[in-house]
């Protein structure tokens, strides 16, 4: 009987590979940069779609936080949203803030602005620029009012696999829940009714 060696049984399997002659090398070399472009363009992806997600979270986050206000909404107040979008987002990419407040008249079949605030740029909007809204907007009751919150992301890719920079909107709409409307005052402390618009 022939005695057992851990060297031989180690190196079976090996035999064929050595005879291959450099061709292993050479598909190696072949299809690792394929392999690299495949993981990064993987991870790239999948980073997009994880900033994106997170971008309309935050807005329905956001949305949610002010439709139970029932204080009015300072600039501080606002300025504490866009700080906390920024935490939520978790990315050093710009990102955009806009917070409107719209009302509704059924005799009229009109939308129009009460109150518009941004942070980080983008502007506010107008009542010129609801009918180019109207597809995100549900129906809503005569003199009904509604949050709009928008987050905006410039989305910038780690790694140029198959992606260039894109931005990423939302739009989401709130109806308040506690309160028939949501104020905005430009004061941050003692505000009053004579300096809001509702």
């Amino acid at each position: 009987m022939p005695r057992f060696s851990l060297k031989r049984a180690l190196s079976r399997p090996f035999r064929k590979f050595r005879r291959e002659d450099g061709s292993v090398s050479i598909e190696l070399m072949i299809m690792m940069p394929l392999m690299i472009w495949g993981l990064l363009g993987s991870w790239v992806y999948f980073d997009a779609f994880r900033a994106q997600f997170t971008n309309a979270k935050a807005g329905y986050t956001l949305g949610d936080i002010l439709s139970r206000e029932t204080d009015y909404i300072t600039p501080e107040y606002v300025d504490s949203l866009y700080e906390l979008q920024r935490f939520l987002v978790g990315r050093t990419d710009d990102i955009r803030l806009r917070i409107s407040v719209i009302k509704y008249d059924e005799d009229d079949d009109e939308h129009s602005v009460v109150w518009s605030v941004n942070r980080g740029g983008g502007g506010t909007i107008d009542d010129s620029d609801l009918p180019s809204m109207l597809h995100l907007i549900p129906i809503m009751a005569d003199a009904g009012r509604a949050i709009i919150v928008q987050t905006s992301i410039d989305y910038v890719p780690t790694v140029g696999a198959g992606i260039s920079e894109m931005p990423f909107d939302d739009f989401v709409v709130t109806r308040p829940r506690f309160a028939a409307q949501v104020c905005y005052n430009t004061v941050n402390t003692n505000p009053t009714v004579a300096t809001a618009t509702c």
